[in-house]
Formats: structure tokens, C-alpha cells, sequence
């Protein structure tokens, strides 16, 4: 049973309001009288419409102070994770690997040794699991390390190939593991990025670095692999799996792509048919849905992230409020898109700037209020939450440490060598914990009403109303015997007035604010307050 979240989520002027034994709810001539919520215990989550915390472990949480982020340190960390109401991590490369990044993978069946070993990410996801929360592994299946023992056999078996020599059984597994040329001009190499191979006269096929050799996916031997892989870590209770770079499995090759992605969601689903797989495919909506065709649940919903300056989360606050309604079409477009699967909206990931307005609390918290208004899986980078920047290049800029804060400094990790700037504008986890105000607090509490009320995730949707010169959006979400209006204000410092007639006999459930030196509150005359950049779910 999880914690009641009363005095967690309550706000801190309620509370102060109660301590000095003033009225609890006096008038206010600007808000008149303030609504309060009836904050209550989560129905858990027992699908896959969760919302997860992507974590780089390297620059997470370092457990035993070497300065490196660990799997002890996440265990050490669940109770904050589960605090701010996620119900599902997704590691990012926990493999050994010659790379800070480790996505170049040398054994898929170990642990770096950095980051711990088998029994830690047992322990990990046992306890993830008692609090609820699933755990997702990154899973690299369109290239290995070029130090695998796996790449040595098969540059053996391949240069025996080539020369006509017999091959003995071992060696026919192995020969067509990668994908090899005997020269650049094959016409099955166009389109392909081609490296010479370091000891013999042939090339491999690496298109993102002549360290990550191309696996031939076509290869039954390397299919048989991958399953072993798989139902290795389905055996150890992983929920599912992040695949990177789908794209690539066969470049420039959507129709292999999505056969490959069917016969591995067949294969997962056979292990664990709740499992939840979530590809990455940094492409069009039309390509996108082409690849939902496979089965996988859900490919992330690149169009509405951060990085596309026309993504709905930041159009729709441009002009003050009167492109509001694009949030309701980007959330149509996101449903439309992932029809055959399950959301993955995000506003930033470790491969592009954080979202984070240095300049702008209100607004990095509105960003996140929209995307926890949205259907599906949301997916969230971890150090988001207490408001960590970072411009790419390079990558590490968005791969910083965490920082915890007095008391917990010794969880910190040692910054990445190439990090060109550190930016903490918002301070440490501890300052944000204690600061009613904070980014973390709005993060907490979003994520409360999106488990809460099980339509924001999975409801169907529709529009209740758009007033673009007042900025107002009201949307509907319906879910099995629930429906509520979701009323935004998109306006950066006005007040929007609700009358009756834009939310009949509805009561607030559910409020964000981005300010709390305001609040939603009921006038004398029974009208509602919306302050800017606020949202109120009605029911």
C-alpha cells in the first residue's frame, strides 16, 4: 500500500494557514475563495500507461563513492522515484562497454562492472516492483561493440568465406553474424556507412561509428541470440524494453525494419505478453505509423518533443494563448499516429538540449503540465524534474550529474569528461524539496493526477471548447465510467474567468499551478478563476 500523498501534495499555504490558527480559506478580492482537492490514495497501475523516468546511470546516483552512478545508487533512490509518482525507469545501457555512453555493447549478458552486477538489477527491480514501479532495460540490437567475441569469430569465419575455404559448423554460424563486404562498391552497401576491417581485406557496415559494427539481423543465428538475451532478462523479472535506433535495423528498409520489429514483439509477448516494448524511430508520422504495424506498443512521438520548434507542447504556447487549440490537435495527431499501440509523448531525452527555461520556471513547469495532460506513456529525462539544462553538442552537456543536495552529496557522481557547461538554475534536489514552489513539486503532484485520473492516459478524447482571444482550451476525456474536462489557461499572466456555461455542473477535481502566490479559486458570484498557465480537471 503506497503512502497517502495528503500531506505531501497539499500546498504549503494550507498548511501554514492551519498553523497560525488564521481562517483556512479566507476571500480573496483577485481569486475569491480557494478550491481544495480531495487528495487521496492511487489505484495502482497495472497496464502499461505509466509514467516513466529515464536514467543514465552513470550521472544518477553513486552508492559506493567512486564517483561513478550505480544500481545500488538507483535502489537507494526508488523512494524518491517513487515519490514523485513514477511507476516505471527506464535504464539506458547498463552493459559492458568501451563508451561512457555503453551503447556500444561487449557482453549483453553482464554488468558493467562499474554499475554493478546481475544480483543488483535483480535486487533493483524486485524492490522497483514491491513499489510499483516497472523497469524497462535499453536494448541494442542493430549493432555490438567491435570487441565482442562474437565480432572475432565472425571476421574469421567471413575471411575463410571469401576465400572460397571450407567453412566447419562453428564457422558457418558465425560468418554472416555481421554485415560484411567484400568491397565498398556492393550494390547492397548503397546507402550504407562501410569501415575497413582493422585485420583483414574486407569492410563492415557501422553507421554511427566505425566502433559499432552492424549485426546481420536476416541471420537465424543472431535471431536465436537475440531471444536468448531476451528471455535472460524477461527471466529476471525486466518489463519490457527501449530498442534503440530501429531505423537501422535495415537502413532505408521500413518493410524489414517492421517485419524484424514483429517477429521480436511475437517472440517478447510469448515470454511475458504484458511485457512493454517502446521503439525509438526518429521519423514522420506516416513512416511511424507504418512501423506500429509490427505490434510493438509504442515508438516515441518524436514530432511533439522539444527539438521540433513546431512540436504542439511549445507551439501552443506561442502568440499568448491564441494557438492554444494546436495542443488539442497535436494530442489528435499523437493519438491518430499510435492508433495500433499505446503514446509516448516526451519533451527531451539524452540525445537533444533539455527543455528546461532557464529564464522561465513557470513555463518549464506549463511544458510538463501539457505533457502530463496527454494520452499514452509519457516518458520523462531524468534531472528534468529540479530543472537541469544543457545545450547539445556535445552530448555530454545533457548527461550531467544530478546534483542531491546537503546530506546527500555523497550520492553525487563525478561530471563526464567533454561536459563544455553545467547548468543548475533551479538548484539541488534537496532545495527543490523543500521548496513548495519548486519544479519537483509540480512534477510530483502532475504526476499524482495523471495516476489518479485514469482517463488523462487513456481516454478518449475530444473538444469541449476554444476561446483563442481569452486563451482558454477545454478538452474531454472519457475512460471506461470516467470523464472529466481538462480547462487550460495558456495565457502567461492573465487570469481566465470560467463562467457556468463553460463547465456546467462540474466540480474541480485536479489543479496545477505554476505559481503558487496563486491559486484556482470560486468568486462570490460562483465563476471560476484560472490563473495563467493553469490547469483544472473538472468531474
Amino acid at each position: 500500500m503506497k503512502k497517502s500523498k495528503l500531506l505531501i501534495i497539499t500546498s504549503l499555504l494550507s498548511l501554514l494557514s492551519i498553523a497560525s490558527c488564521t481562517p483556512a480559506n479566507p476571500y480573496d478580492e483577485t481569486y475569491g475563495y480557494r478550491i481544495e482537492e480531495n487528495i487521496d490514495d492511487v489505484t495502482p497501475i497495472d497496464d502499461n500507461y505509466r509514467n516513466y523516468y529515464e536514467i543514465f546511470v552513470r550521472s544518477f546516483a553513486d552508492s559506493d563513492g567512486d564517483g561513478i552512478g550505480d544500481l545500488n545508487g538507483i535502489i537507494e533512490k526508488l523512494d524518491y522515484i517513487e515519490d514523485l509518482e513514477y511507476t516505471g525507469i527506464w535504464l539506458m545501457p547498463i552493459n559492458p562497454s568501451q563508451s561512457y555512453h555503453k551503447y556500444d555493447v561487449d557482453n549483453y549478458y553482464e554488468i558493467d562492472p562499474d554499475y554493478g552486477t546481475i544480483d543488483d538489477l535483480k535486487n533493483l527491480v524486485s524492490i522497483a516492483h514491491d513499489k510499483g514501479i516497472n523497469v524497462i532495460l535499453d536494448l541494442v540490437l542493430n549493432h555490438s561493440s567491435l570487441y565482442t567475441e562474437e565480432f572475432k569469430l565472425a571476421s574469421e569465419a567471413y575471411n575463410k568465406y571469401i576465400k572460397g575455404e571450407t567453412l566447419n559448423e562453428d564457422e558457418l554460424r558465425y560468418y554472416d553474424y555481421y554485415s560484411f563486404f567484400e568491397g565498398q562498391d556492393d550494390p547492397d552497401a548503397k546507402g550504407k556507412t562501410l569501415y575497413k576491417h582493422p585485420i583483414y581485406n574486407f569492410y563492415y557496415e557501422g553507421n554511427f561509428s566505425s566502433s559499432m559494427p552492424e549485426l546481420n539481423l536476416d541471420s537465424q543465428y543472431v535471431k536465436e541470440d537475440i531471444e536468448s538475451i531476451v528471455k535472460y532478462y524477461i527471466d529476471i523479472g525486466i518489463d519490457g524494453f527501449r530498442l534503440d535506433a530501429v531505423l537501422y535495423y535495415f537502413i532505408n528498409n521500413t518493410s524489414k525494419n517492421v517485419e524484424f520489429l514483429n517477429w521480436f514483439n511475437s517472440y517478447v509477448k510469448s515470454l511475458d505478453e504484458n511485457a512493454y516494448i517502446v521503439g525509438e524511430a526518429w521519423t514522420s508520422d506516416q513512416v511511424i505509423k507504418q512501423y506500429y504495424e509490427s505490434g510493438i506498443d509504442s515508438f516515441f512521438y518524436f514530432d511533439g518533443s522539444t527539438s521540433n520548434p513546431n512540436g504542439f507542447y511549445l507551439n501552443s504556447t506561442n502568440l499568448d494563448g491564441k494557438l492554444a487549440n494546436s495542443y488539442y490537435e497535436g494530442l489528435l495527431d499523437l493519438i491518430d499516429t499510435s492508433s495500433n499501440g499505446i503514446p509516448a509523448p516526451f519533451l527531451d531525452n539524452h540525445d537533444m538540449s533539455r527543455y528546461v527555461r532557464v529564464n522561465s520556471i513557470e513555463k518549464t513547469k506549463f511544458y510538463y503540465g501539457l505533457l502530463s495532460m496527454s494520452n499514452g506513456t509519457t516518458f520523462t529525462y531524468y534531472g528534468d524534474e529540479v530543472g537541469m539544462g544543457g545545450t547539445i553538442p556535445p552530448d555530454q552537456n545533457v548527461r550531467t550529474s544530478i546534483r542531491w543536495g546537503e546530506d546527500d552529496e555523497k550520492y553525487d557522481t563525478v561530471q563526464l569528461t567533454g561536459i563544455t557547461a553545467e547548468v543548475y538554475p533551479y538548484g539541488t534536489v534537496k532545495e527543490n524539496l523543500e521548496n513548495s514552489n519548486s519544479i519537483l513539486n509540480y512534477y510530483k503532484k502532475a504526476n499524482y493526477l495523471r495516476n489518479k485520473f485514469k482517463s488523462i492516459a487513456r481516454g478518449e478524447i475530444s473538444l469541449a471548447e476554444f476561446d483563442k482571444d481569452r486563451g482558454l482550451l477545454i478538452i474531454t476525456k472519457s475512460y471506461l465510467d470516467e470523464e472529466i474536462n481538462i480547462a487550460i489557461n495558456f495565457k502567461e499572466r492573465d487570469n481566465i474567468i470560467l463562467t457556468s456555461s463553460d463547465i456546467s455542473d462540474k466540480e474541480i477535481v485536479g489543479q496545477l499551478i505554476v505559481d503558487n502566490s496563486k491559486y484556482i479559486g470560486e468568486l462570490n458570484d460562483g465563476t471560476i478563476i484560472l490563473p495563467p498557465y493553469s490547469i483544472a480537471i473538472f468531474k
